[in-house]
């Protein structure tokens, strides 16, 4: 019966021998998750990059807003222009601001792995210097005074202006951090393993971009006056495509970005939400299971197949998503070179083509091709004969020297 028994063998860790096991401590140090939170984090800040490029900067960025509060009060703020980026062009606006939001967000990961009485006494610390920022100096000015002069009283005016320098600082920190939301909350989600976080930071993404555009729908941008003369837009009528493949120009750098845009979203998602999940299901099994080497070799296997996905199926949306939005640039293009006839160029010239809902129509027409290829091609025996052949491919193993076997 002994002679039955497969051999077991350990699954080390690195150059100590260390036995690999589940346990979180160690799955969280292991290069698979790690990759994942940092094509994560990755993501996030392309993604936030090119949002803030395509609707955010020389519209409503920051600056502007701080640049308007001050004509307002009549005052500057206290917060430094290399600090808002005030005073740059372009994306260089956001590099310190981008640089902050990083860094408070991993902060907050890190607060989060603390013991709950720690995250108490940080919370408290911070809560009380904060109160001493806002009214610390008015208190002492105010109670010193009428310690001195026997006379108790109101805070004079000159003692109220002391608030003055604080409310702006927190009014100016407050509009910083609503514009960095998406990042601090991103990398808090992230390196904390929150999905709150993550949930909000695409969420809030959404939401903008939703906003946005209703907004920039042309009867309510009349009714904005300047307001919503600041706002950038959409051309309405789509202008010659300047991106492609295989020498086919497809989509133009508007539509480009906005793809760029959806499949950035995509990547962090799956790549933030995959490690939970992942560590989650290793943190639910039982202690046996996570110091078995088959559970970590599965482990292994879906880790490197969830890195594979991310890239492989999120990069063949993009192309997918570029050929639909394209699809009758490929076909005209295709009856031109066929048939050398006028009729291709006369149809390009279409103005339903040329508006908005032509990429509808564009996209119908992929997908109508896409359901009738399905009925010609079995795609499901490919994928099962490419899965099989995966399998059945051997691949080498290092054995340790010494083997355990299992006496019955």
């Amino acid at each position: 019966m002994a002679d039955d028994v497969e051999l077991q063998s350990d699954v080390f860790l690195g150059d100590d021998r260390k036995p690999r096991t589940l346990h979180i401590a160690q799955l969280r140090k292991q290069w698979q998750v790690l990759t994942l939170q940092i094509v994560a984090t990755v993501a996030l800040i392309t993604m936030y990059l090119e949002v803030v490029s395509t609707y955010v900067v020389g519209s409503i960025d920051h600056t502007i807003l701080f640049d308007t509060i001050e004509l307002l009060i009549g005052n500057q703020l206290p917060l430094g222009d290399w600090l808002t980026g005030e005073g740059r062009e372009g994306l260089a606006r956001f590099t310190v601001p981008l640089i902050l939001g990083l860094g408070f967000g991993g902060l907050m990961a890190l607060l989060a792995f603390q013991t709950p009485k720690i995250q108490q006494r940080i919370k408290f610390g911070f809560y009380l210097g904060l109160l001493i920022l806002m009214i610390g100096q008015l208190l002492l000015s105010w109670l010193a005074g009428m310690l001195f002069e026997f006379d108790l009283r109101l805070p004079s005016d000159s003692e109220l202006r002391t608030l003055e320098w604080p409310l702006l600082m927190v009014m100016s920190v407050m509009i910083l951090f609503i514009y960095l939301s998406p990042i601090i909350l991103g990398t808090r989600g992230i390196w904390s393993l929150h999905r709150r976080s993550i949930a909000f930071s695409i969420g809030i993404t959404l939401v903008f971009l939703a906003i946005h555009a209703i907004l920039t729908f042309p009867l309510i941008k009349s009714q904005l006056g300047t307001y919503g003369g600041a706002l950038t837009t959409l051309d309405g009528q789509i202008s010659n495509p300047t991106i492609g493949l295989f020498g086919v120009d497809l989509v133009t750098t508007q539509q480009f970005n906005l793809i760029l845009i959806a499949i950035l979203i995509m990547v962090f998602q799956e790549a933030a939400y995959g490690v939970i999940r992942n560590l989650e299901y290793a943190y639910r099994l039982p202690e046996s299971c996570k110091r078995d080497p088959e559970y970590v070799r599965q482990m292994d296997n879906v880790l490197n197949t969830h890195l594979r996905h991310t890239f492989g199926y999120l990069g063949l949306t993009g192309v997918a998503t570029m050929i639909a939005l394209g699809f009758h640039k490929v076909l005209l293009q295709f009856v031109a070179n066929t048939t050398g006839s006028q009729w291709a160029g006369q149809v390009s010239e279409s103005i339903e083509l040329s508006l908005t809902y032509g990429l509808v129509i564009s996209a119908l027409l992929f997908l109508s091709l896409m359901a009738v290829l399905r009925f010609f091609i079995p795609w499901q025996r490919i994928s099962a004969i490419i899965q099989g052949w995966r399998t059945t491919t051997p691949q080498t193993q290092s054995q340790p020297e010494k083997k355990d076997v299992f006496q019955l």
